[in-house]
């Protein structure tokens, strides 16, 4: 054999003497337990930031559709005092509608 094989021979058997660790029999179970408490508690400071939030947006946005509902009016009639001005509607005319 050459010193390369030789080597080679003793780097595959180095490992032959270990032997292999016992492992905790309740290490399965205490893994579980540890994820089911990371799962199972939230934060108060999160439940409550969320509510805000959610309060947030729901104030936003009625607030942002009353706004809108009465520009939509006020610019309807602004509308219709231009077109009035450049003669666009003609008060006379009858709606068969």
């Amino acid at each position: 054999m050459n010193t390369k094989q030789k080597w080679i021979n003793e780097v595959e058997n180095s490992l032959d003497g270990l032997n292999s660790l016992e492992v905790n029999p309740y290490l399965y179970s205490k893994i579980i337990n540890r994820l089911n408490e990371r799962v199972d508690q939230t934060s108060p400071k999160i439940i409550w930031a969320s509510i805000a939030s959610f309060v947030v947006i729901i104030t936003l946005n009625v607030f942002i559709i009353t706004t809108s509902k009465s520009n939509a009016i006020e610019n309807n009639s602004d509308l219709q005092i231009v077109a009035k001005q450049y003669q666009l509607i003609n008060e006379n005319t009858i709606n068969y509608n």
